[in-house]
């Protein structure tokens, strides 16, 4: 094994991810299949998670995994249903010309510890910030392993997609928060109209936020 070779590969994906929405009047075809995708949820899975999910998410579920994170998957044809039933409800943000453009979305959701109060999601423990970083690490697995498959992705906060009804119709159950909406789209576009991160220039030089720590005499 050329572990100089693999490690230039990993790094290559990790600095040519980066953040594009394509956005679409009207639906488009789809190119990725299904294997494809599931490719990208193996390389998701094997994010670092420090504590099993709660018993609460697990228990009579058909999603028991003790990783504290779940991901809810619609093929293109989901995604222009999904869409048509935001334009219906007045969504007018960039949500709707994603879902007409997107071969896939992948709702990711992380399962908080049972027990917060009324007026909150989540006790701010560690335990859930714990969980919250696991699923961000499964998140940013899949949008290396399709960059490096040369698919093109953007990691949505979700919009209108956070709305409980809009939960509810994927079945999502309440006690689930979104981490995020992850758009996987087609390398051919046409003539949409696309959008890249604005920050990525922007993050500075490592020596802005890291500093090695000197040792104490």
């Amino acid at each position: 094994m050329n572990n100089s070779a693999d490690f230039d590969a990993v790094t290559k994906a990790i600095r040519e991810r980066r953040t594009l929405k394509v956005l679409s009047d009207d639906p488009l075809p789809s190119s990725l299949d299904k294997e494809t995708v599931e490719d990208l949820l193996d390389s998701a899975s094997w994010a670092p998670f420090h504590k099993a999910a709660s018993r609460e998410h697990r228990d009579n579920r058909s999603l028991n995994s003790m990783v504290p994170w779940r991901c809810y998957v619609l093929d293109s044809i989901c995604c222009r249903e999904l869409r048509q039933v935001l334009i219906e409800d007045g969504d007018t943000t960039k949500i709707p010309m994603m879902l007409a453009s997107a071969s896939t979305l992948l709702q990711f959701t992380w399962l908080p510890n049972p027990g917060a109060g009324e007026d909150q999601l989540f006790d701010p423990t560690v335990e859930n910030m714990e969980h919250i970083a696991a699923g961000s690490a499964a998140i940013q697995n899949l949008l290396i392993a399709a960059t490096a498959r040369g698919i093109r992705t953007y990691w949505s906060s979700g919009g209108g997609l956070r709305k409980l009804q809009n939960l509810r119709r994927l079945r999502i159950p309440d006690a689930e928060i979104v981490l995020g909406s992850v758009f996987l789209f087609p390398p051919e576009t046409n003539n949409c109209k696309t959008a890249h991160g604005k920050l990525r220039d922007q993050r500075g030089a490592i020596d802005t936020w890291a500093s090695w720590v000197e040792r104490q005499e």
